[in-house]
């Protein structure tokens, strides 16, 4: 995660935090707005799999 993105993304979570918010809450959010963002850059690199192609692979973990 980018440095730029790292600080919006801290920013945007601080602004929902509640007196019931605990660290783990900030974690979990952090956790999956870096993973949207692994998987926007993925796509965009072009490492992305059909639903076929999972079908298919799937088939074979799943033997």
């Amino acid at each position: 995660m980018k440095k730029v993105a790292l600080k919006k993304y801290l920013i945007q979570i601080a602004e929902k935090l509640t007196p019931e918010s605990t660290l783990e809450d900030v974690y979990e959010q952090l956790s999956l707005l870096a993973d949207i963002d692994e998987s926007e850059e993925q796509e965009k690199n072009g490492e992305i799999l059909s639903q076929k192609e999972v079908q298919t692979l799937s088939r074979e973990w799943l033997r």
